[in-house]
């Protein structure tokens, strides 16, 4: 958590988390679920993440970088941590030392980890990425069976895994998605056919396959939009249960309430429009939020939402004619109060970016408070 003197705050729902992952579950089935925390859980914190997820029972965590899987260790989060991605040599210490799962792609990767194993004396567990068309990282599909059993052969090396990565957001794209599964399977069972059952994990739909309800033969889904209530597919496209927001408020303090003259203000300064009274909020871009659309953006003051006349790094100035506001009052970014109501999806369509996106600008600046509202719920929510 970040540890600030400033007051903006948003506070993260545990019990939102949960009810996704029951949802997450309940879909999945007999399959395995594997929690994905990459960029640092989405933005909502990789530890708090990964302590909250293994507390509910995920006895997997996938990792973007070794950083955050470092960070995991520190923490003493209970739980397999693997990585998504390649390493490089110098890294491959701090990989037997924390005990992590990297994933290898080709003969370099597989070498270098068997070498640091032999010297450890002990094996090194690995997972091996498929590119099954995404064109981004891995073995290429046809490729991949040949290095499958070069890394089983190897000593140092255990393998515990097989995946790919298919997103998609799209009704085409869930159809290309579903064909690269076809031969993704095709691959495995071609393998299984000549040299006879796998004992490793078999992955390949994230939140998009899971949600949209795409066919699947594999014994693991590896889920990351979907239990921090943030999904991938555009509207229409699949039907599943309602998820749940994770962001039950963002909120900042007043700090300065000011009438202003009624001439003209100054060239570039914030002087009113359409008004003759202006909040400032302690709260702005350099604390990721991104700037609206003119005009579009809102929040909410005394139970009302009021608009925002301006953004700055350190502030927002907003009109609050006709509202009873004090300085120090609290003003909600995100959240609901009475009728009013402003969510993350607000924002981020305010200003022109996917709610994860506008996650990841606040990730790591704002400071951030869990709270668990199946225990408190009395708390008014958008939800």
């Amino acid at each position: 958590m970040k540890v600030s003197e400033r007051t903006a705050v948003m506070e993260v729902d545990l019990s939102a988390l949960r009810h996704n992952l029951a949802v997450v579950r309940a879909l999945a089935g007999d399959r395995e679920v594997i929690a994905s925390v990459k960029a640092n859980a989405y933005g909502f914190g990789v530890v708090e993440m990964g302590r909250a997820l293994t507390a509910a029972g995920i006895r997997k965590l996938w990792t973007g970088n070794i950083e955050e899987a470092i960070l995991l260790r520190e923490a003493a989060v209970d739980a397999e941590i693997l990585l998504f991605g390649s390493l490089e040599p110098h890294q491959v210490d701090a990989v037997l030392r924390h005990e992590l799962q990297p994933t290898i792609c080709n003969d370099a990767n597989a070498a270098v980890l068997a070498q640091a194993a032999v010297i450890a004396g002990r094996p090194v567990p690995v997972w091996i990425k498929v590119d099954a068309g995404l064109g981004r990282f891995g073995v290429a599909i046809d490729e991949a069976p040949a290095l499958i059993e070069r890394a089983e052969a190897t000593t140092g090396l255990e393998l515990r895994g097989i995946y790919t990565h298919l997103p998609f957001g799209s009704t085409d794209g869930a159809r290309w998605a579903g064909e690269r599964e076809t031969c993704f399977h095709r691959m495995i069972d071609g393998l299984t056919r000549r040299r006879g059952p796998l004992h490793a994990t078999t992955q390949v739909w994230g939140s998009a396959g899971l949600l949209a309800g795409l066919s699947d033969a594999s014994s693991a889904v590896c889920v990351g939009h979907a239990l921090f209530g943030l999904s991938p597919l555009e509207p229409g496209v699949g039907s599943h249960p309602p998820l749940r927001p994770l962001v039950h408020s963002l909120s900042a303090p007043v700090l300065q309430v000011a009438h202003r003259g009624g001439g003209p203000s100054h060239p570039g300064g914030y002087g009113q429009v359409g008004g003759l009274r202006g909040a400032t909020l302690g709260i702005g871009l350099a604390d990721g939020l991104a700037r609206a659309r003119h005009g579009d953006a809102q929040v909410i003051v005394s139970g009302r939402c009021r608009p925002v006349r301006a953004f700055t790094l350190e502030n927002l100035i907003i009109d609050v004619d006709d509202v009873a506001v004090e300085a120090y009052d609290r003003a909600l970014v995100i959240g609901a109060a009475g009728s009013a109501c402003i969510t993350l999806e607000n924002w981020a369509e305010w200003a022109g970016l996917s709610p994860l996106e506008l996650m990841l600008s606040l990730s790591g600046r704002i400071a951030v408070r869990y709270v668990d509202l199946a225990r408190d719920a009395h708390q008014p929510s958008c939800a």
